[in-house]
């Protein structure tokens, strides 16, 4: 089977995302590029994750032709494919439901750095590209430009896309950011929310990636950071 370690992986992010109630039903896309190939394994369109085996996710290339499997990939894969080819340094993507991001992408509001771990993980508020349906016109490039060098974007009124070197990288930005959103929409219940200075977003986030962990200090890779 093409790319089987991959799509083991794949499918397993797949399956982690209700557990953290990012999607629910067949919702949402897991994706991930294989360095040694370029090859990128996708999940299929509208089927529930926990009824799917390794063997269900598709392969395709970098332009989005199937390589090998039995059902159609993910409709959006022509942007997940735009985003690996516009950002060598990003090997997966996760396209999540979350409630509390969404809801910040229906009022076309940025999700401001509001705790030290979304800081780690985001270097910058997350944006959101305006609304756009799959069949419209700049639906595969908009969000492309909007997620610029960026690790998150909010799709307008439908979700949020995380990315990174690894499906742990991206599973755990989308964690990190639905949390970020609740906490934010808790404190603003209370009060004002006190927001991340660039300043401190970048002190952070450095810090995270170079000084954190088990890993060289002069290592700025993302992978067994935490």
């Amino acid at each position: 089977m093409l790319c089987e370690e991959l799509r083991r992986e794949v499918l397993k992010t797949a399956n982690l995302l209700p557990v953290y109630g990012l999607v629910w039903m067949a919702g949402g896309t897991v994706c991930a590029r294989d360095e040694e190939s370029g090859y990128v394994v996708v999940t299929p369109s509208g089927m529930p994750y926990s009824e799917l085996t390794p063997e269900d996710m598709v392969v395709t290339d970098i332009h989005n032709q199937v390589v090998d499997g039995k059902y159609r990939p993910s409709v959006a894969t022509d942007l997940w494919n735009g985003i690996f080819r516009a950002r060598p340094d990003v090997n997966a993507i996760v396209h999540a439901h979350s409630p509390y991001a969404t809801a910040f992408s229906v009022i076309n509001q940025p999700v401001p750095i509001i705790t030290e771990t979304m800081a780690d993980w985001f270097d910058r508020p997350i944006p959101v590209a305006p609304y756009l349906h799959l069949e419209d016109e700049g639906f595969f490039t908009v969000p492309i430009q909007v997620l610029g060098d960026g690790f998150a974007v909010l799709l307008g009124s439908h979700g949020p896309i995380t990315v990174g070197k690894s499906l742990s990288n991206a599973l755990e930005r989308a964690v990190t950011l639905e949390e970020a959103a609740k906490t934010y929409f808790i404190a603003k219940a209370i009060g004002t929310p006190l927001v991340f200075s660039d300043t401190q977003i970048k002190r952070s986030y450095e810090y995270y990636h170079h000084r954190y962990g088990q890993h060289p200090i002069d290592n700025d890779q993302e992978d067994g950071l935490a």
